[in-house]
């Protein structure tokens, strides 16, 4: 089975890909409401064809149920920019994904740091657990589960939590400044209590939908 992540770089390019060339043979107008319309079409065109791989069939369904009922405002063509640009965020000159390595998390927890986020890394969180942080925002990572998931070369291969209180928005983008995608697990209730957890995956392979960031950050 393909790579979710992967499938859906794939899925938005070559939609995004399609409404352009139907928009330059004139055969759709180049307004909200057409666009919505064609990538809607073409979502439910790609399911009944199974044109992608079935780890990504959710996520079709999910954009077509929105494109049926939300017309427009599903947004599927900035939906489907806005992933594109991220996925080409995190893939080297070749197209292939850049590593993950204890080095992109330390450059991570560093930029935190610069804007006054508490880091605590260093106790295991094997239980509920309160962490007390006088409103200061928040990253709590395991400290057992942080030194299991990195081999001896130092890269990234096993997921890694990462449990957060504070504004998420500026989370998310200084974690893709770094080179690293964020993947939602909660917003709120976790093992660390008033902390949400995302998650870290092996060269940003998540098998879901990312946390997009702001999209003028995005390369």
């Amino acid at each position: 089975m393909a790579i979710f992540s992967q499938e859906i770089y794939k899925v938005v390019t070559i939609g995004l890909n399609a409404l352009e060339l139907s928009q330059a043979s004139g055969k759709t107008p180049r307004n909200p409401v057409s666009e919505a319309h064609y990538l809607s079409a073409w979502v439910t065109k790609s399911l009944k064809q199974q044109s992608f791989d079935r780890s990504v069939v959710k996520t079709l369904m999910m954009w077509q149920q929105q494109g049926r009922s939300m017309g427009k405002n599903a947004q599927l063509k900035l939906n489907f920019e806005c992933l594109a640009e991220t996925f080409s965020g995190v893939v080297n000159a070749e197209g292939e994904e850049k590593r993950v390595t204890h080095t992109t998390l330390q450059g991570f927890y560093a930029a935190l740091e610069h804007d006054d986020w508490l880091i605590t890394k260093e106790f295991e969180v094997n239980r509920k657990v309160t962490h007390f942080t006088d409103g200061q925002a928040s990253l709590v990572v395991c400290s057992k589960q942080s030194q299991n998931a990195f081999d001896e070369q130092g890269e990234l291969v096993k997921p890694l939590s990462l449990y957060v209180r504070g504004n998420i928005q500026p989370f998310i983008d200084l974690a893709f400044a770094s080179g690293l995608l964020l993947f939602k697990v909660t917003d709120y209730k976790s093992k660390v209590k008033y902390h949400g957890e995302f998650v870290i995956y092996p060269a940003n392979n998540g098998e879901h939908l990312p946390e997009l960031p702001t999209r003028n950050l995005q390369v």
